[in-house]
């Protein structure tokens, strides 16, 4: 028997606290996402799952 590991991981649709801009961001980024338009920081790595500094409008599974 095989045992299947189950995915953990998720998209977030969140949106920036200065100018209200949606974006869609991985839960466990590798990397650092700005917002496009004010450049605010928007997520932070910290080796597994990255710390989201904006507010999350909804998971999306």
């Amino acid at each position: 028997m095989v045992k299947i590991k189950q995915i953990t991981s998720k998209f977030l649709e969140i949106f920036c606290p200065r100018c209200k801009k949606q974006k869609i961001v991985f839960g466990k980024s590798s990397t650092k996402v700005k917002c496009e338009k004010c450049n605010y920081l928007l997520l932070k790595t910290s080796g597994g799952k990255s710390k989201i500094r904006a507010k999350v409008r909804k998971v999306i599974p």
